[in-house]
């Protein structure tokens, strides 16, 4: 029995019984071909032979083993799958941690280079203002520095302008002093040669330009003012050309010849000779 893998006995029988009615009927039709009558076939009746109880047990449980076998497959099978399941979702953790692990690194590294470029950035930022500190004290320095240079050159300038005014102050009141020393000699010099006319009156007063020399000789006389007496003009004009040459003036220095005596005037009036 166990070579028909658990079929019911009389499964079998009654398969092979309608097998054997068939071969029959087959057989039949095959003796009576040639005859027109067409022969109903009889009925055949499957019996259910009744199973032996300790077959039916045998059966009932080898399935029950088959079925507590294919159970604990199914359970193995489900505890296998639920193990698997544990050790991805394990794996999958695993990965999960390390990945946020991972990421936790990249931010404190971000964070890291972000502070390490503040940070650099800050002391790059230290140095330009220290920098520009610095250019502003050497600034400050330079200007201070150039204030005082100015301030000595002013100083100087101002000592220098000074000692040139006193300078030409001194100058300036030498030569009115030896600008006087000589024409008070040009006076004397024509007045001793002067000789005044008998028609002269002392409301009279004649003006004469007389141009010189360096040598000190004269070598213009012209009348500029006439006194309105015409002796009196003459005696005036004699008595320049009568000096001829002034000879104190040959050391006067040049600029002071050019400015006071290359031309000069003199005044005649009867009672005095006044320049």
């Amino acid at each position: 029995m166990t070579a028909f893998n658990g079929y019911p006995f009389s499964v079998l029988l009654a398969v092979l019984l309608h097998g054997l009615i068939l071969g029959s009927l087959f057989i039949m039709q095959r003796a009576d071909s040639e005859s027109v009558e067409l022969v109903r076939p009889q009925a055949v009746k499957a019996l259910l032979v009744a199973e032996n109880p300790q077959t039916r047990n045998e059966q009932i449980q080898q399935q029950r083993t088959l079925e507590q076998q294919r159970q604990q497959e199914q359970a193995r099978q489900q505890e296998q799958a639920r193990q698997q399941e544990q050790a991805r979702q394990e794996e999958a953790r695993r990965q999960e941690e390390a990945r946020r692990e991972e990421q936790r690194q990249a931010q404190l590294r971000r964070e890291q280079q972000e502070r390490e470029q503040q940070q650099r950035e800050q002391q790059e930022r230290d140095r330009q203002e220290r920098e520009r500190q610095e250019q502003q004290r050497l600034e400050q320095q330079r200007l201070e520095q150039q204030r005082l240079e100015e301030q000595r050159r002013l100083e100087q300038q101002r000592q220098q302008q000074a000692a040139q005014e006193s300078a030409a102050r001194e100058l300036a009141e030498t030569e009115a002093e030896q600008v006087m020393a000589y024409t008070g000699i040009i006076h004397d010099l024509v007045q001793q040669n002067w000789s005044r006319p008998p028609s002269a009156r002392n409301n009279m007063t004649a003006v004469l330009r007389i141009r010189l020399v360096p040598t000190g000789e004269i070598v213009d006389v012209e009348i500029v003012r006439s006194s309105g007496d015409a002796a009196f003009d003459r005696s005036a004009e004699n008595a320049v050309r009568a000096v001829r040459r002034f000879e104190q003036l040959q050391g006067m220095p040049p600029r002071m010849f050019e400015r006071n005596f290359r031309s000069l005037l003199l005044t005649f009036r009867p009672e005095d000779l006044l320049n």
